[in-house]
């Protein structure tokens, strides 16, 4: 699921490029420009793109979570793969730590919005 949310992720920025491309194509702008235009406009941060990057994260980590308390072998844990492939070592050791934070944070978290209840 985690995959296919970054997957998403990355198509609607070949969406966005692909629009500027063919608006310059419609305006009869020469082809460098075009190309220049679409992948300006493929590489442009969208405002969505770290809610979805947090979203899969967060669901990468949950998978990961699952695995070694699940008592399950971690080398065929797909999250864990996931992230070393695509984030590197150092990357999931920041995400674990984060993620931990928040867990040990979450009982209080839950008895304060429980109380505003």
């Amino acid at each position: 699921m985690a995959r296919g949310i970054l997957k998403g992720k990355d198509r609607l920025h070949e969406v966005v490029g692909r629009a500027a491309g063919g608006l310059f194509g419609l305006l009869g702008r020469p082809r460098i420009e075009l190309v220049f235009a679409q992948e300006l406009a493929r590489r442009i941060p969208l405002p969505i793109d770290a809610k979805l990057t947090a979203a899969a994260r967060g669901l990468q980590i949950a998978g990961i979570y699952i695995c070694v308390v699940g008592n399950r072998d971690l080398a065929g844990c797909a999250c864990l793969r996931d992230v070393l492939k695509v984030e590197g070592k150092e990357r999931l050791q920041r995400l674990m730590q984060g993620a931990m934070e928040d867990w040990r944070l979450l009982p209080r978290r839950m008895r304060d919005g429980a109380a505003e209840v």
